[in-house]
């Protein structure tokens, strides 16, 4: 079939095909009702499919649970026909003829008579490239939280372990008891094996990462999983013993994050947001803020919103949506710990 390509008066026509031939794209023409009626080498390669692909139609290209819905789509597409990407924003498989599926781009050009181009791309490379960016922007952020608890535990807890045992040692000379004197040298001797046994920790805090159960690791999957739909690497932030929270209330801190950051990434085109998740003897929060539009003066509360405050009254605790202080928006999940 000979495919008319417009180019340059410079080319000679009878190398459009070529040109055709040449896009590094799968390029398939489809008439109204869904049948491919032509396509380039690299479609059939592409699709896995030489020498029969023209004459089925695109659903068949598609895995079962597109398919399905795409007629209706494919209508109404040439109801209001225009040159654009297909299922912009939403992530797009295509079916090889073994079954086996993969990441797509997919770009739509109408042409006169009802018929289309699609441009098809297989994005796999880029898909695995932009994942293992985020397991190790995961892993960084982890490392980082390690790093920060080592140092605290070294700069703070530590250094005043050791000043107690320098201060109670002191008292020692001056102590006329004997039995006293002695209960004090055994304390210091305390002090001195749990100050080793900290600086232990603090060497097995820094070497290894916590487990992919722990809560500190399922909010960091949740911030990194959404950096391409925020366009920039959220804040993560943790206080207190977070990993020692209730397994109970783990779900909902998640769905917190995650309700949270997604309204950021939709809704209030901001340049950062961070979530600070804290933990003290009494109750866990995690707070959710950004520097975006803020919170509209007449907001209803969506589903979304609802699903979380549910989550709270469950747990006795509160959820909290105000315009922040210093701009954009505060979201704050908070529960008791018993």
């Amino acid at each position: 079939m000979t495919i008319l390509v417009k180019v340059p008066d410079s080319v000679d026509p009878m190398s459009q095909d070529s040109l055709w031939e040449q896009m590094p794209d799968a390029l398939l023409l489809v008439d109204e009702q869904g049948s491919i009626v032509g396509c380039n080498s690299f479609a059939e390669q592409t699709f896995g499919c030489p020498g029969s692909l023209i004459g089925r139609t695109v659903e068949s290209l598609m895995p079962d649970q597109f398919a399905t819905g795409h007629p209706a789509l494919r209508n109404g597409f040439h109801d209001s026909a225009e040159r654009r990407p297909m299922g912009a924003g939403v992530p797009l498989r295509a079916k090889r003829a073994d079954g086996s599926t993969f990441p797509v781009n997919i770009s739509l050009s109408p042409l006169d008579d009802q018929m289309v181009i699609a441009a098809v791309r297989d994005i796999t490379e880029k898909v695995e490239t932009e994942a293992r960016l985020l397991d190790a922007t995961r892993r960084r952020i982890l490392a980082e939280d390690h790093e920060r608890i080592a140092r605290e535990m070294h700069d703070t807890i530590i250094q005043e372990l050791f000043a107690l045992g320098m201060s109670m040692q002191s008292l020692i000379p001056r102590l006329s008891d004997e039995t006293h004197a002695t209960r004090i040298g055994a304390a210091v001797d305390t002090l001195d094996d749990v100050i080793h046994s900290i600086r232990a920790l603090i060497f097995d805090i820094r070497q290894t990462r916590p487990a992919d159960d722990s809560l500190r690791s399922k909010i960091v999957d949740i911030a990194t999983s959404l950096i391409p739909s925020l366009g920039f690497e959220p804040t993560v932030i943790f206080r207190g013993p977070v990993d020692a929270t209730p397994l109970v209330l783990h779900d909902d801190l998640c769905a917190a994050a995650r309700e949270s950051l997604t309204n950021v990434a939709r809704h209030a085109a901001a340049d950062t947001a961070a979530i600070d998740a804290f933990v003290d003897d009494s109750a866990v929060m995690l707070r959710v803020t950004d520097d975006g539009v803020g919170m509209p003066d007449q907001a209803t509360r969506h589903s979304g919103h609802a699903n979380l405050a549910d989550r709270a009254l469950s747990a006795g605790g509160e959820f909290r949506v105000r315009r922040h202080d210093e701009g954009g928006t505060l979201v704050e999940w908070r529960a008791p710990l018993s």
